[in-house]
C-alpha cells in the first residue's frame, strides 16, 4: 500500500521508539476510520507522549464500512493471543466504533478468549474503548474476567483537532493509576431517598445497543449483584425502552443491584407519537418495573466530555442525601503504567497539543 509523506513520517518516528517506548496496540474491529488526519493526528501525539505503536498500518484499512475484511480484524486479535506475555503491549486502544465487532465474536472459541483474558490480565494490559468495542470488552469479562476500559478512541478522542481537556485528563488518570472518583449533583428521584445510601458491586456494561444484542449468547457476562451501566446514542425513547425490556424480560436486570445510566445522545430525535414520552419517562417507567435504584447523568457515552471508565472491577455508588442531592461513584484501583518500562519517559502533556 501507497502511505502519504506525512504517514510515512509518522512511520518513521514510530520505529525509532521500538524498545525505546512504552507499546500500544491498535484494535479495529469495527468501522474504517473515515478522516486519515485524524488518524495522522492521533498517531503522532501518542508517539511523541512516549509510546511505540506496533501496528499503526491498521488505521489505513477499508472493506465496505469496516476496517478491513472480517479475516483481517480477527487476524488483530489472533495476534495477541498468539504473543507471549512479555511481548503483549502494555495498552491496546480502539481505532473507533461503528459495528463489526459482532461479527469476530465466534472466530475464537471460549477457550481461546479465556487464554487471551488471562494474557492480558497477566501483562496488566489496558484495553480502552467504548461503542462497538463493547462486544469484544463484554467478551474478554465473559470467558475470562478480564476488566476492561470504557474509555477514549484512537480517531474521536486522541486525534481530534483540539483534544476534549475533561476526557484525555481521566485517560491520563487512568494510565497513572488514579482511581476514578465522580461526584454528580444532579437530584435522583429514582434512588432510595432518606439517609445516605451505599451499594457496591462489579461495574459491567457499556453501550446498551450492543449488549442488548448479547442476550442469550455466551459473550454476555452472567454478573449477579453488579452495577450495570448504560450508554448509547441515536436511539429514539421507544427503542432504548424496548432494549431495556429485553435486559429486563432475559432477567439480567433481576440480578442487578443498580443501574448507571451515562449520556444517550439524541440530538433532536424525539417521539413522534408523544412529546412527553422521553427519556426521563422511560427511566421512570422502568424503576417502577424493577424496582431498582437508576443513577442518571453519569458522565459517560457519545458525548465529547467523558470520564474513562474501568469495567469489570469493584464500584461503590453512594446517594447523597438519599438520592436529594446527587451521588458519588468510587472505582477500586486498577490497572496503570506506574510499574512499567520508560513509563517515566511518558509525557502526557503531548496528548493535548
Amino acid at each position: 500500500m501507497d502511505f502519504t509523506p506525512d504517514f510515512q513520517r509518522i512511520l518513521a518516528q514510530n520505529a525509532k521508539r521500538r524498545g525505546q517506548a512504552v507499546p500500544l496496540y491498535l484494535l479495529a474491529p469495527s468501522g474504517f476510520s473515515m478522516e486519515a488526519q485524524r488518524n495522522e493526528r492521533a498517531l503522532a501525539r501518542l508517539i511523541d507522549a512516549g509510546f511505540y505503536v506496533m501496528n499503526p498500518q491498521v488505521v489505513t484499512r477499508r472493506y465496505q464500512r469496516f476496517a478491513g475484511h472480517d479475516d483481517e480484524r480477527l487476524a488483530d486479535l489472533r495476534a495477541l493471543l498468539a504473543m507471549t506475555v512479555a511481548e503483549l503491549p502494555k495498552i491496546v486502544l480502539s481505532v473507533r466504533g461503528g459495528y463489526g465487532a459482532m461479527r469476530l465474536l465466534d472466530g475464537l472459541t471460549a477457550d481461546e478468549w479465556r487464554a487471551l483474558a488471562t494474557k492480558l490480565a497477566a501483562r496488566g494490559t489496558l484495553v480502552v474503548g467504548f461503542s462497538d468495542l463493547t462486544a469484544i470488552e463484554l467478551a474478554l469479562l465473559a470467558h475470562g474476567g478480564l476488566p476492561t476500559v470504557a474509555g477514549v478512541m484512537l480517531s474521536g478522542d486522541v486525534g481530534a483537532p483540539v483534544p476534549n481537556a475533561f476526557t484525555m485528563q481521566h485517560f491520563v488518570d487512568l494510565c497513572q493509576g488514579v482511581s476514578l472518583d465522580v461526584r454528580i449533583d444532579t437530584p435522583q428521584p429514582h434512588v432510595v431517598h432518606g439517609a445516605n445510601t451505599a451499594i457496591t458491586g462489579t461495574l459491567w456494561g457499556g453501550n446498551l445497543t450492543v449488549l442488548s444484542a448479547l442476550v442469550g449468547t455466551p459473550y454476555l457476562p452472567q454478573i449477579d449483584g453488579g452495577i450495570l451501566l448504560l450508554e448509547d446514542v441515536g436511539e429514539q425513547p421507544y427503542r432504548l425502552e424496548r432494549m431495556l425490556q429485553t435486559l429486563r424480560l432475559s432477567g439480567v436486570l433481576a440480578r442487578q443491584q443498580a443501574l448507571l445510566l451515562g449520556q444517550f445522545s439524541m440530538g433532536k430525535l424525539t417521539d413522534a407519537y408523544a412529546q412527553d414520552y422521553d427519556l426521563a419517562a422511560v427511566v421512570a417507567y422502568l424503576h417502577a418495573q424493577t424496582g431498582l435504584p437508576i443513577y442518571t447523568d453519569f458522565p459517560f457515552g457519545h458525548v465529547p466530555s467523558r470520564v474513562s471508565v474501568p469495567l469489570g472491577v469493584t464500584l461503590t455508588l453512594t446517594a447523597v442525601q438519599g438520592g436529594a442531592a446527587g451521588y458519588r461513584a468510587q472505582c477500586a484501583p486498577y490497572f496503570g503504567l506506574q510499574d512499567e518500562a520508560f513509563a517515566e519517559r511518558l509525557d502526557f502533556a503531548r496528548l493535548f497539543d
